[in-house]
């Protein structure tokens, strides 16, 4: 499944997931959500400020490390960011 990620001011990018995880995409946005947001668990995608962390800075990247790492760490990787998606896309998430 194809998912446009919206990151607004017309930055867009595209993950490709398995169906299953893509149909879950709604529900389980807000952890990936607490899971970006949170200092601890996440430092990687924090912009820093005279050496201070400030807020998340991150791109669709961000949540396929996620739903692959993190949201769905058994089994093979579940999602991968994607240049021009051939096939139509089947859901848009907003941030």
């Amino acid at each position: 499944m194809i998912i446009k990620i919206d990151f607004g001011d017309d930055f867009i990018q595209y993950i490709s997931c398995s169906t299953k995880v893509g149909r879950k995409m709604n529900c389980i946005q807000e952890g990936f959500l607490n899971w970006i947001f949170d200092e601890e668990k996440n430092t990687e995608y924090w912009a820093l400020e005279n050496g201070k962390k400030i807020h998340p800075n991150y791109e669709a990247n961000a949540m396929v490390e996620w739903l692959n790492n993190v949201r769905f760490k058994r089994g093979i990787a579940k999602a991968k960011l994607i240049t021009n998606p051939q096939l139509r896309v089947k859901k848009s998430l907003y941030y």
